[in-house]
C-alpha cells in the first residue's frame, strides 16, 4: 500500500503544473517514521531549465553568438568596455605599508626555553636557536625583541647576549641591567634562510650591504643602546670620521688649538716659499736657454721707432713699354 501511494505521488508530481509543483500534496494518512519523510511545502524549488521551448528556447536569452553566448564566458562587474577603469583613473595617495614585518619575541619566552634546557644561555642566543626551540615556526624577515616578562631575568644567573634584527628600548635596558647585551644583525630574506637552514646551502653566501632605510633603522637601535653588526656603507664611515674629529677638537684646549693653527700657518708659508723658489729657478733656466746674441735688454728707445716712426712710401717703379705701329 505504501509503495503504491508513493508511486502515485511521483506520477502526480510529474504531470502537475508549475504552480502545483511549488506546494506538493502532503498525505495525512501516512505515519511519521524514518522511512516516510518529506520536505515542507515550498522548501525545495526545482531549477528552471532553459533551452526547451517557449520564450527561453533556442538561444535561451543569450543572444546570437558572441562572448555572452559561450559557456563559462562573462565579464567582471568592474570591466568598463576597454576604457581606463576607475581604479586607474583616480590618483594614488597614502603611505605604502611595510611588508617587512618582524617576528615579535618576548623576553619571557626566551627565559622559559632556557629553563627547559632548549637554549644554552652561556652562548649567544641567535634567531636559529629561537626557531629550533619552537618559539616560532616561521620567520621571513627577522625578529624583534620585546620587553614583556623582563622581570624574569632575575631568575637566571648568567647574563644573556641576544642577536636579533630589532629591539625595543625597554628590552635593551632590561638586558643591560642584567649584565647582558643586545646585538643587531642585518639579514636579507635569503641570508636569513641560510642562517636558519644552513644544511640547504653548501656554500656560504656573502654578506649584503644594507640600504639606506635599513641603516637608519639600525642607527636608531644603536641610539637605544644596542650593538650593531653590519657592513657599513661609505657615507656612514665618512660621517663617523667627521664625528671623531669634532670630538677630538672639542676635547682639546683653546691654547693647543692656537698652537696647531700657528704650526699650520708656518707650514703653509714654507710651502709658498718653496713654490716661489721653484718658479725662479725655472725662469732662470728658460733665460739661459735663449739665444741672446742679437738681443738687447732693455730695448733702446730712439726717435723714428715705435709710434713716432716716419713712414715712407715705397718707390714707384715705372715700366717702359715700346709699341710698333705700322
Amino acid at each position: 500500500m505504501f509503495q503504491t501511494l508513493q508511486k502515485l505521488r511521483v506520477i502526480c508530481f510529474m504531470f502537475a503544473t508549475t504552480a502545483e509543483r511549488k506546494v506538493p500534496p502532503i498525505p495525512s494518512d501516512l505515519p511519521f517514521t524514518l522511512n516516510n519523510l518529506w520536505d515542507n511545502p515550498g522548501a525545495r524549488k526545482i531549477q528552471k531549465r532553459w533551452g526547451r521551448s517557449g520564450t527561453r528556447g533556442n538561444a535561451c536569452g543569450r543572444g546570437q553568438r558572441g562572448q555572452g553566448a559561450r559557456s563559462g564566458a562573462g565579464v567582471p562587474p568592474k570591466f568598463e568596455g576597454g576604457q581606463t577603469p576607475l581604479t586607474r583613473r583616480l590618483p594614488k595617495w597614502g603611505a605604502k605599508p611595510s611588508l617587512e614585518i618582524y617576528r615579535e619575541v618576548n623576553i619571557c619566552q626566551i627565559v622559559d626555553r632556557i629553563k627547559q634546557g632548549r637554549i644554552d644561555a652561556t652562548q649567544p642566543i641567535q634567531i636559529r636557536d629561537m626557531l629550533e626551540s619552537r618559539i616560532f615556526s616561521k620567520c621571513k624577515y627577522g625578529v624583534k625583541l620585546l620587553a614583556r616578562g623582563a622581570e624574569r631575568l632575575a631568575e637566571l644567573n648568567t647574563p644573556l647576549t641576544i642577536e636579533v634584527s630589532d629591539a625595543s628600548k625597554t628590552a635593551i635596558e632590561a638586558i643591560k641591567n642584567a649584565g647582558g647585551q643586545v646585538k643587531v644583525v642585518y639579514f636579507t630574506p635569503l641570508l636569513l634562510r641560510q642562517h636558519l637552514f644552513p644544511d640547504k646551502y653548501p656554500l656560504e653566501l656573502r654578506a649584503a650591504l644594507p640600504p639606506s632605510r635599513a641603516v637608519e633603522a639600525i642607527q636608531r637601535t644603536e641610539e637605544r643602546g644596542a650593538i650593531s653588526n653590519y657592513i657599513k656603507p661609505k657615507w656612514v664611515i665618512e660621517d663617523e670620521i667627521e664625528k671623531k674629529k669634532l670630538e677630538e677638537l672639542a676635547k682639546l684646549d683653546v691654547d693647543t688649538i692656537k698652537v696647531q693653527l700657528k704650526v699650520a700657518e708656518t707650514v703653509e708659508t714654507a710651502k709658498k716659499e718653496k713654490k716661489k723658489k721653484k718658479q725662479k729657478q725655472q725662469e732662470e733656466k728658460q733665460v739661459n736657454t735663449l739665444d741672446l746674441t742679437n738681443f738687447k735688454y732693455p730695448a733702446v728707445i730712439e726717435p723714428g721707432c715705435g709710434k713716432d716712426k716716419i713712414r715712407q712710401r715705397k718707390p714707384v717703379v715705372y715700366k717702359k713699354i715700346s709699341l710698333n705701329i705700322d
